[in-house]
């Protein structure tokens, strides 16, 4: 339950940098790669070594570890796309309804057990997902439109897959803390050399200019990132909890958290839908948890 706790907190931490970033006038991109650099000296560091070698290459896992690193750089800019064309409300709605992919996977492939008060959990923290993301006089909520959903439903997919993944190579193929640590450095080497290759590009053409703040930016995001996904894979690991609670959980317990530091430390102005959305978070986590 640590683990949940501090993953939940950790990513929370995340999405509240880059409202701090963007006041700061960070290069989001720029961050989001030397984030990945980070987390790669972040792990091999509290692993002992750099675990990528020959062999590595041989291990079941690791073609997961590609498309888990692809994955990574794809949907951090996927975001930011779609909160331009689609909006931050949807786009923000999308992402965290994903929650409910892994939790039917864990259902049906790991036949895991699902009752009444689990999928009643499932059911309010959806809503309580789009209660708390609704905002009023928000151009982006007001205007929506199906030629608006493209890039948000593919945002929906593809948070979904990581959470997924995540879930499916923890049970199927990391059996110690080694394999998990090799797993996810080998994830993040691959999410930092597909943006890095991207950049180099940028800065050729001129299209991007290098600067320390941005580099900094990403040391700042990127060890909390690293320990984030560890402590979900430790969550994961857990035999207390099956991985279709610990995953909606720790996104609907994200949304709460990044919910009460809006309020309190950026005094967001919210509306009653909000507050209810709150409340029934909440509720939706006890339920999740009592149906386990």
């Amino acid at each position: 339950m640590l683990f949940l706790i501090l993953s939940i907190f950790l990513n929370a931490y995340l999405g509240i940098a880059f409202v701090i970033f963007k006041r700061f006038h960070i290069d989001l991109f720029q961050a989001i790669v030397f984030n990945y650099l980070t987390c790669v000296i972040t792990g091999s560091l509290v692993l002992g070594q750099f675990p990528i070698h020959a062999t590595t290459l041989t291990e079941p896992w690791f073609k997961w570890a590609i498309l888990m690193g692809a994955l990574f750089i794809s949907v951090f800019n996927l975001i930011a796309f779609s909160s331009i064309k689609a909006g931050v409300t949807i786009t923000q709605t999308a992402n965290k309804l994903s929650l409910v992919i892994p939790f039917i996977f864990s259902w049906i492939y790991f036949q895991e057990t699902v009752g009444l008060l689990k999928i009643g959990g499932i059911l309010m923290a959806m809503l309580a997902v789009v209660l708390v993301s609704f905002r009023k006089h928000n151009n982006d909520s007001s205007k929506w439109q199906i030629k608006d959903l493209g890039l948000p439903f593919i945002l929906f997919i593809s948070s979904g897959i990581i959470d997924t993944l995540t879930a499916f190579v923890q049970q199927s193929y990391l059996q110690t803390d080694d394999q998990s640590n090799a797993y996810l450095i080998s994830g993040f080497l691959v999410a930092a050399v597909l943006g890095s290759l991207v950049l180099l590009v940028q800065y050729l053409q001129g299209n991007r200019q290098f600067h320390f703040k941005h580099l900094l930016a990403g040391v700042v995001l990127g060890i909390p990132n690293y320990f984030s996904i560890y402590c979900l894979v430790k969550a994961l690991q857990w035999p207390g909890m099956s991985s279709s609670a610990v995953i909606p959980i720790n996104n609907i317990g994200v949304l709460f958290v990044v919910s009460l530091v809006g309020i309190f430390i950026f005094k967001e102005k919210l509306i009653p839908m909000n507050y209810w959305g709150l409340l029934i978070s909440l509720m939706a986590i006890l339920l999740i948890i009592l149906g386990d």
